[in-house]
């Protein structure tokens, strides 16, 4: 049962941090899609959402699985950053910042949200 959650907990986290940062943080600025160009100003505006949407589903993953949240913050980084190399691929001739900063932003601070709680013992 723990691997069962500790799975679902990662993919809500993943899905939660990926979602707030491309979905929500887009469509709340007005762009239409995040491969289009961007501003430097703006590229670093949306390098600061995918640290805090990151963080935030690390944190959500890390408190779904309260006994293993350490390697769940380790399968939320990792399936941010597969969702950021697949992305990357299948996008060709477009402006691919979005990718890199989830990869190298919010893959990080998932990680980094995961790592700091500490695991509640279970309960027998």
């Amino acid at each position: 049962m723990r691997i069962l959650r500790a799975s679902f907990a990662a993919l809500v986290g993943a899905v939660f941090a990926i979602g707030l940062y491309l979905a929500w943080f887009f469509k709340f600025t007005g762009q239409s899609s995040p491969w289009e160009g961007a501003s430097v100003g703006f590229i670093v505006l949306t390098g600061v959402v995918a640290a805090v949407c990151g963080l935030l589903g690390g944190l959500a993953g890390a408190l779904l699985a309260p006994e293993t949240p350490r390697g769940t913050a380790d399968a939320i980084a990792a399936l941010i950053a597969l969702g950021a190399a697949f992305a990357e691929t299948h996008t060709p001739g477009q402006h691919h910042y979005p990718q890199a900063l989830a990869l190298l932003v919010a893959a990080p601070a998932a990680y980094l949200a995961g790592r700091l709680r500490r695991s509640v013992p279970a309960v027998p």
